[in-house]
């Protein structure tokens, strides 16, 4: 299987390894954690995949100013792939960059329920550069002027848009469970982008094993955040993805102790044992705490899995390496704008030094 790819996707392969050769090293990024001012971080990303991008920017004066920079350079580096590589790694390629538009419509949606920050600008927060590289700012345009969340919904679903499902199901639980509006439009929209991802594990092997992947880890942070916080099986049942093993072990016993959840978890999700020691504890709290910041080292093993397994030519591994951008970007952006936020530095260190 490995020989096809290289002779069907010959010039994937060099690509794909330039991409991860800007990978931050273990190195930067403990420096990156370890950085005791911004000026200092900014230091530390000189000469790396990020350092061009924070000397554009200048003086870093808030946070969707470095949250849209990084975003739009890993948007035009994942099109520019795309672009340079033939299909089906093309059109995988090209589909992920769904994930930053559903990152607008998420924007949009907490804007119409005001929960947007006062003085922060709802054009501040939006990253045109998705929609450039997509052809789509007539998407952007036509929900810009939406009335409230509902002509959102009908106005997406009208463009036939992934997004459009999930505020419809956002829209028939909200009202009974108004206290977790931001949590389930965060996830019902997560929950759209791997179901898009999902039509495409049928182009190839490679790619419906890696999505596979995502779609237990995705899963395994419902099951979890649902138990901590105490969410009904009835909302745990609209949140998941009902695919996967992670899926088809924890529903039939979600109601039991987290105890019994995490022992049956650990016979089919192997990266369990993995969370728990980053985490100091199998106690629950502390693995949702983890849950985001853990992403970080199960997607990177998970692309040396994929590498392994189908070579840097196969379009399944091209789409983890894509993937594992996204998150480490989204790791840098958390880390910088810490310091706008002011989260303690002990704190950062705490959280994110494990998972490196």
């Amino acid at each position: 299987m490995s020989s096809s790819y290289v002779i069907k996707l010959t010039a994937l392969g060099p690509r794909v390894r330039g991409l991860r050769a800007r990978y931050l090293t273990k190195d930067k990024l403990n420096a990156l954690i370890l950085a005791q001012t911004l000026d200092d971080a900014v230091n530390v990303l000189k000469g790396t995949d990020y350092g061009d991008v924070l000397e554009r920017l200048g003086k870093i004066v808030d946070e969707a100013q470095v949250t849209n920079e990084i975003r739009s350079h890993v948007i035009k580096s994942i099109s520019l792939l795309a672009s340079s590589v033939p299909s089906p790694a093309s059109t995988v390629l090209k589909s992920y960059l769904m994930r930053f538009e559903l990152e607008n419509i998420k924007v949009i949606t907490k804007s119409l329920m005001k929960s947007l920050e006062s003085g922060v600008s709802l054009e501040s927060l939006l990253n045109v550069a998705v929609e450039e590289e997509l052809g789509r700012r007539h998407i952007l345009a036509a929900i810009m002027s939406v009335r409230d969340v509902e002509d959102l919904r009908n106005k997406l679903m009208e463009f036939q848009h992934p997004a459009g499902p999930a505020l419809d199901g956002f829209l028939k639980v909200s009202k009974q469970y108004p206290q977790y509006s931001i949590m389930l439009i965060d996830t019902f929209i997560d929950k759209a982008f791997i179901e898009y991802l999902m039509h495409l594990a049928r182009i190839d092997y490679s790619v419906g094993k890696f999505i596979k992947e995502l779609v237990d880890y995705y899963n395994l942070n419902v099951f979890l955040r649902g138990k901590l916080w105490g969410i009904s099986q009835e909302l745990i049942n609209e949140l998941v993805i009902r695919s996967g093993a992670v899926f088809s072990t924890v529903i039939k016993i979600y109601g039991e102790s987290p105890t019994r959840i995490l022992e049956e978890l650990a016979s089919v999700f192997v990266s369990l044992d993995q969370l728990i020691k980053v985490a100091g504890s199998s106690d629950l709290r502390s693995l949702v705490q983890y849950l985001g910041p853990f992403s970080y080292r199960f997607i990177k093993d998970l692309e040396d899995s994929m590498i392994s397994l189908f070579t840097e030519f196969s379009p399944g591994a091209s789409l983890a390496a894509v993937h594992f951008k996204f998150i480490e970007s989204d790791m840098v952006i958390a880390l910088l704008n810490a310091f706008l936020e002011g989260i303690p530095r002990d704190f950062v260190v705490k959280l994110y030094g494990p998972v490196i």
